[in-house]
């Protein structure tokens, strides 16, 4: 029932119930009342509850909550976070098929609107040569509508620009539109406009502008941890590991997403392998990021244990690497470097020294 409605609902009741004595009318007014905040309440829990689990990469407890309980299909923003999770879970078909519907149902939704888009272009650029160009072309239309409608969707609209930024120009792509995009941007928030111009350089292997244009903006506010993060990942392309990874390690010290935060505490360990430099600061970082996301969907997660294990062999703990390796010794997958390198290490922990 929306806000209006229960207005209305309100005054029926209270005119209706003139006839009943006071003590009764107080008493429907507070059970209404009660049971009101309690859906609302439940509601506002369900997406919390959706979000920290998005958070943690938890991602098929997320389908099966979506899955058990169908009518939070319904709802937009529950349905945003079910569409991300069967992302992660390579499910992009079975979410195209889910988006087409969504979008129909809430045409005005901009997460979703840009969800659909966005999966569209991923989906033709790895799909079928024969439907490639529609989806692109759908998907382009449907960022576009995303940002439209909400010019703070800062997602899309970094999307929106990349994708003009790269795209061929028969696919709708264009510079000079990208850059009009990050001036619309800039001057709706200078912090993010400041970002597309950033990735825009990137994009175009300018990297030391990109660098430069971060530091002059980490001037004014040196904390920012998007800027950080960015310009960490700029140096370790550049095989600056370490001070990327001072950078990463403070990155991870100011920032409120948790995703980011632990994003950056898992470079500051990877790039601990990398240069055998801050080993205890790479295992504390690296035993923090398995912590949060053991037991979970998270992509990196092996990863991150194989880096650790590499790191308690360089601190000469080779009892807590082999225990550790046992968590990963039968772990298969399709990342060929992961399977290398754990192979290496296996030959490694079996030679004594």
């Amino acid at each position: 029932m929306k806000f209006p409605e229960l207005l209305v609902f309100s005054i029926v009741i209270s005119h209706t119930n003139r006839v009943f004595n006071a003590g009764r009318l107080v008493t429907m007014k507070i059970a209404f009342f009660g049971l009101l905040l309690f859906s609302f309440s439940a509601f506002s829990l369900e997406v919390e509850q959706l979000n920290s689990w998005f958070e943690q990469a938890q991602y098929r407890k997320i389908v099966s909550a979506m899955e058990q309980q169908p009518s939070l299909q319904q709802n937009p923003d529950s349905a945003a976070f079910y569409v991300q999770a069967m992302f992660n879970l390579r499910q992009r078909e079975e979410a195209n098929t889910l988006l087409n519907q969504l979008i129909t149902a809430h045409p005005l939704h901009s997460e979703l609107l840009y969800l659909a888009g966005i999966n569209k272009i991923v989906l033709a650029s790895g799909g079928n040569i024969f439907n490639a160009r529609q989806r692109t072309s759908d998907g382009l239309q449907l960022m576009m509508q995303a940002v439209t409608i909400d010019p703070h969707n800062y997602p899309a609209q970094h999307a929106l620009i990349s994708f003009y930024q790269t795209a061929p120009a028969t696919a709708g792509g264009s510079k000079e539109l990208a850059a009009e995009q990050a001036t619309i941007l800039a001057a709706l928030n200078p912090l993010q406009g400041a970002l597309a111009r950033i990735q825009i350089l990137i994009l175009e292997e300018r990297l030391s502008e990109a660098v430069a244009l971060i530091d002059k903006h980490l001037t004014a506010t040196p904390t920012q941890p998007d800027l950080l993060a960015v310009k960490a990942s700029i140096l370790a392309r550049q095989d600056a590991y370490l001070v990327a990874q001072q950078i990463y390690s403070k990155t991870a010290e100011h920032s409120i997403k948790p995703s980011q935060r632990y994003s950056a505490l898992y470079q500051v360990g990877r790039l601990a392998v990398l240069t055998n430099n801050n080993v205890l600061e790479g295992i504390t970082a690296l035993s923090e990021y398995i912590g949060y996301y053991n037991n979970t969907d998270q992509s990196r997660l092996n990863w991150a244990k194989l880096r650790l294990v590499q790191l308690f062999m360089l601190s000469g703990s080779e009892a807590r690497a082999e225990l550790l390796f046992d968590d990963i010794v039968n772990t298969t997958s399709a990342d060929e470097d992961f399977m290398n390198l754990k192979d290496q290490v296996k030959l490694q922990l079996a030679t004594p020294l």
